[in-house]
């Protein structure tokens, strides 16, 4: 039999099976969240109990109105114990015992209701009759009803839930948190139980009509549809108001090149209106080497499904020069990994490369005026250098003039005279070129170094303060040893390795002090340049600080030599470390990587 009433309720079951489905849906998409899972179980059980009830209002027997009113009951039994949950993820409160053991009542009278032959609901099979409702239509329904001990039970344990979700609702509104979805489910509830107060009534006859609460129910599920999805767009926009103000230009774009989101940033780089670039491709929005140059990319990371940065120079600033980002182009996985969009991501680092730069020239300068005041400290040497070769010159020259003033001039004396002019000359040359070469300041040139012979400038070099301070020195050069790098940048760390050696061994007394300078090739790849000394060495305790910035055992040291020597050659791709001698002293070694042959 089939009328309003029963069209209204398969109506309702519809549409509450459809709310089941949409967050169900939703539930499986957002599995941090189990609130749309939870409500998705609570649509499900209205659903059955709804339709239930309409099966009951057109069962033509009986025996047919108590196995639907049965499965009612049962899926009212299902709802009251998912709702304790459903409240703790929806208020977010955790009061798992409670939780547990109202659901673990719920389960006891739902396995009764299966159990007893009429279901908790009657004693015994009850008389049905037929209703006739005030718009004329005939339904099924109960008017003898004689229920168990367990009916009268589940209701009282049903109320108890309803009050337990209300009192959850009232404490998070009172205490300020979630007070909106509080107002809400405490509506809710209070429709609820409206209905199946009416439900009761009907009943025991004292009131007339037929049951209500089913429309209690579609009731409660439009208001809670209503306030997650306002809480799933309130969700949106949070995040959209993340991506808006990060400090960085976010897109996003689909797998054949439209967009689908764009953050304020990205807009306002490329000057596009907000929203404007949603559905179209870069060709629409940019050049065609710009569009093509960014598809290739996009596809690159779609195809190989792995991120990929780099560095891009995009858009100008007031003074017209170009902006520096870095890209990181990441693909969207799917659940079964496959990439149909991605995600860019711009972050403007022209600052961070300008500060860069500014570093780099300023630690220039100070390597600059390192040198400056290491060459200071060798004025001295360098001038008893250049006295010699020059007091030479002076000697033959004078010698021969008396030579020629013979007659007949010895022309073999004259010729070794004038040979042994050109060596000091070129000797008082090389002196001169070497000082030039570590005074220069400017960028970095790489070129073919002979690492010994670099190394044998600077011990000439410093010959006069070793013979001062009566330093004995040796030598082993390994031939070959060729690297790519600035060589005055290489003699500064030779220069104040060794002067740092000279100063060390001041304390030892003369005949003990001894400079071994050598330079062989490590590991086939590296060449070794290694400068020990006698001196008192470097303390376990604090070999791990020499190379710290500022730090310092000298009374007057600034602590930056060895600081600077290391950023040197860790730019050079080498490394500088110290080891304490066996006997005494220390030994400091430079590695550098050979350069490629030819």
């Amino acid at each position: 039999m089939s009328g309003i009433l029963v069209s209204t309720l398969c109506a309702l079951a519809g549409v509450i099976a459809y709310a089941a489905l949409h967050n169900g849906i939703v539930g499986l998409q957002r599995p941090v969240h189990r609130t749309h899972l939870l409500f998705a179980v609570l649509c499900v059980t209205i659903t059955v109990y709804v339709g239930a009830k309409a099966g009951a209002y057109g069962a033509e027997t009986a025996a047919a109105l108590v196995a639907m009113r049965r499965l009612e009951l049962g899926a009212s039994m299902v709802f009251a114990g998912v709702l304790p949950w459903f409240v703790g993820a929806y208020l977010h409160i955790r009061r798992r015992r409670q939780q547990v053991a109202m659901s673990l009542f719920c389960a006891l009278i739902f396995v009764v209701n299966l159990a007893l032959p009429w279901g908790v609901g009657f004693a015994e099979l009850p008389g049905a009759a037929q209703i006739t409702l005030p718009w004329g239509e005939r339904v099924t329904d109960l008017r003898v009803f004689h229920a168990t001990p367990w009916f009268v039970l589940g209701v009282a344990g049903y109320y108890a839930i309803f009050g337990w979700c209300t009192h959850a609702a009232w404490c998070q509104y009172r205490i300020g948190g979630h007070r909106r979805s509080s107002l809400t489910l405490a509506a809710c509830l209070a429709i609820l139980i409206l209905g199946l107060t009416y439900n009761h009534l009907v009943n025991l006859g004292l009131a007339p009509g037929v049951h209500a609460a089913e429309f209690s129910f579609i009731g409660m599920i439009v208001l809670l549809d209503f306030e997650l999805a306002r809480e799933r767009r309130q969700s949106r926009d949070r995040v959209r108001g993340i991506l808006d103000n990060m400090p960085a230009a976010v897109y996003v774009k689909l797998r054949d090149g439209r967009y689908l989101m764009t953050n304020r940033l990205y807009e306002a780089l490329f000057g596009l209106e907000s929203g404007s670039a949603i559905g179209k491709t870069d060709l629409d929005l940019f050049t065609s080497p710009q569009a093509e140059a960014a598809g290739a990319a996009d596809l690159r990371v779609l195809h190989q499904r792995e991120a990929l940065r780099s560095e891009e120079r995009i858009g100008s600033n007031a003074r017209g020069e170009p902006r520096i980002f870095a890209s990181l182009k990441f693909p969207l996985l799917d659940r079964d990994g496959s990439a149909d969009a991605m995600c860019g991501v711009l972050t403007d680092i022209t600052d961070l490369r300008q500060n860069e730069r500014e570093m780099y020239l300023l630690r220039r300068q100070v390597w600059h005026a390192d040198r400056v005041a290491r060459t200071a400290v060798l004025a001295a040497s360098l001038a008893h250098e250049l006295s010699q070769p020059l007091t030479a010159i002076l000697s033959n020259a004078q010698a021969g003039l008396r030579f020629l003033a013979q007659d007949p001039p010895d022309l073999a004396d004259l010729r070794e005279i004038l040979q042994d002019v050109v060596r000091d000359d070129r000797r008082a040359s090389a002196v001169i070129n070497g000082l030039r070469t570590m005074l220069r300041r400017q960028e970095t040139e790489r070129e073919r170094v002979d690492v010994g012979a670099c190394v044998q400038e600077v011990v000439e070099l410093m010959h006069s303060d070793f013979l001062e301070r009566g330093v004995e020195v040796t030598q082993s050069m390994a031939p070959g040893c060729v690297v790519l790098g600035d060589k005055g940048q290489l003699q500064q760390v030779v220069l104040n390795l060794a002067m740092n050696a000279n100063e060390a061994m001041t304390e030892q007394p003369r005949g003990s002090r001894a400079l071994h300078v050598s330079v062989a090739p490590s590991d086939g790849r590296r060449v070794r340049v290694a400068v020990r000394d006698t001196g008192p060495g470097v303390d376990e305790t604090h070999i791990d600080k020499v190379f710290d910035h500022f730090y310092t055992t000298k009374a007057k040291g600034l602590g930056m030599g060895l600081a600077m020597c290391r950023s040197i050659l860790e730019a050079h791709g080498g490394s500088l470390s110290v080891a304490r001698n066996e006997g005494r002293g220390a030994t400091f070694s430079m590695l550098l990587p050979l350069a490629p042959a030819g």
